[in-house]
Parts: C-alpha cells; sequence; structure tokens
C-alpha cells in the first residue's frame, strides 16, 4: 500500500521513537529565546528548531531560512513581548499549543494575538514543523 503524504498534521508517526517528556511550556521557551536579544537568534533556533524546520503560517510554508530571517526582523521591532500559554498537550513527538501573545513595538503599535499550534518534534525535542493558525485576542465575555 501507499503511505500518507507527510505533513505537520498528519500525526502517522506513531512507531517514531519518543522525545524525553517536556517541561511544559516547550513553545514559550523557544518563543522566549528567540526574542531575546542577549541571545544570538542563531543560537536560539539551533537550540529549538531542527536544522530541517519548517512552518506554516497565514496559509504559506516557509523554510528555516525565511523563518529565521522573519524572527531577526521581528527582533528588530520588539520592544516587549508577553507569552501566556492557554493550552498545551505533548503525546511523545507530536505537540499541540494554544497560547496569547502581546508584543509592544517600537513604533507603538500593539498587537495581542491568539496563536494555536499543531507541530512535530525531533527525538532532541527540537522543532522539525509548526503548523499554526492566528487571530486578533478576543477575550471571553
Amino acid at each position: 500500500g501507499t503511505s500518507p503524504a507527510r505533513s505537520c498534521s498528519r500525526f502517522a508517526d506513531m512507531d517514531m521513537p519518543h522525545a524525553n517528556p517536556p517541561e511544559g511550556n516547550v513553545l514559550r521557551h523557544a518563543i522566549e529565546d528567540l526574542l531575546a536579544p542577549q541571545m544570538p537568534l542563531d543560537e536560539a533556533l539551533d537550540r529549538h528548531f531542527a536544522p530541517g524546520f519548517r512552518q506554516r503560517a497565514h496559509g504559506q510554508w516557509h523554510d528555516r531560512a525565511a523563518f529565521r530571517a522573519r524572527m531577526a526582523q521581528l527582533r528588530a521591532r520588539l520592544v516587549r513581548a508577553t507569552i501566556t500559554v492557554l493550552d498545551e498537550h505533548v503525546d511523545g513527538l507530536r505537540y499541540a499549543e494554544r497560547h496569547g501573545i502581546d508584543m509592544l513595538l517600537h513604533d507603538g503599535d500593539r498587537l495581542v494575538l491568539e496563536v494555536f499550534v499543531f507541530a512535530r518534534r525531533d527525538a532532541q525535542g527540537r522543532f522539525l514543523c509548526i503548523e499554526e493558525v492566528t487571530q486578533p485576542w478576543i477575550a471571553s465575555p
């Protein structure tokens, strides 16, 4: 038979080795390192993202180089960011998470977003692939 196409959202990798259980807030730690001006960007990328990493955001796929360029641009514009993990689920190498992020930019703009993430990680716990959907934060009534 044929095997299913592999993407982040198709978690057919049940026979893959499992990463060590995470300490929690896995993606939050990665984002904080990516945005921390005191940490070199490439060090943050190597710590949290596999060499073949790819991301789908806003319906577009980006390779690691494009992701790095976007993070460098965001770092240059960012005054501060606060990340609040709302839900997180880890099943071996499969990862799902929902977080809020509140960003203040140098031009005075403030972005408050809710982000939904499905991902796969490698045996070292680094992200291989992230698919995300982002929407403006709407507080519960």
